[in-house]
């Protein structure tokens, strides 16, 4: 019962954030996905050590964009309540996700802040249609010409949740199976 109540909710969702564009025109707005550069944004508690630290992050670790991470000022980088939040579908999205986490975890001091953002290469603020590095994979690949003539891309713009299926209907409830309840379409065939 859960589950079509969530889907009902997904599909009574409007699309607010991005509109509905076919593949092609998707294709056009999406940034390369063969990696991620990351962009830190200075603070005064940072080190230069912290900084240094920050920036090597795509060299240690495999990030996908769009991502955020989030210090509690007062604790530093290497504190627990550090989080990051990754491969959602912008950068708006992750930056909440990473601060949320962080503060969760924060039992005082001064509330968390966004030390660091994970965007594509190239990135230009303003487009038109922006989706995590997996989504804008699967859009760009053979994954969505495999899935079927009605091939639809549903994403939830708050989690980086997403469900690619043959169908509208389909697509938003895969979106929605992945725990996300603000699903809408973004790309058809």
């Amino acid at each position: 019962m859960l589950r079509y109540v969530v889907f009902a909710l997904c599909l009574a969702t409007p699309a607010l954030a991005q509109d509905v564009m076919d593949q092609g025109t998707a294709k056009g707005h999406l940034f390369g996905t063969r990696g991620a550069t990351v962009s830190v944004q200075p603070h005064g508690f940072l080190s230069d050590a912290d900084v240094a630290t920050l920036q090597a992050m795509p060299q240690v670790a495999t990030l996908k964009y769009y991502g955020a991470l989030a210090v509690a000022p007062d604790l530093g980088l290497q504190a627990e309540t550090s989080t990051g939040a990754f491969n959602y579908h912008s950068i708006d999205a992750a930056r909440q996700a990473a601060m949320a986490g962080c503060n969760a975890k924060r039992r005082s001091g001064s509330p968390c802040v966004v030390v660091a953002d994970i965007l594509p290469r190239r990135y230009q603020a303003g487009r038109p249609l922006t989706l995590s590095q997996d989504a804008s994979e699967a859009v760009n690949g053979r994954q969505f010409r495999r899935t079927g003539r009605d091939a639809a891309l549903a994403i939830s713009p708050s989690s980086g949740a997403w469900g690619l299926r043959d169908g509208g209907a389909a697509a938003l409830a895969s979106c929605a199976a992945n725990g996300a309840t603000d699903c809408q379409l973004v790309v058809t065939r």
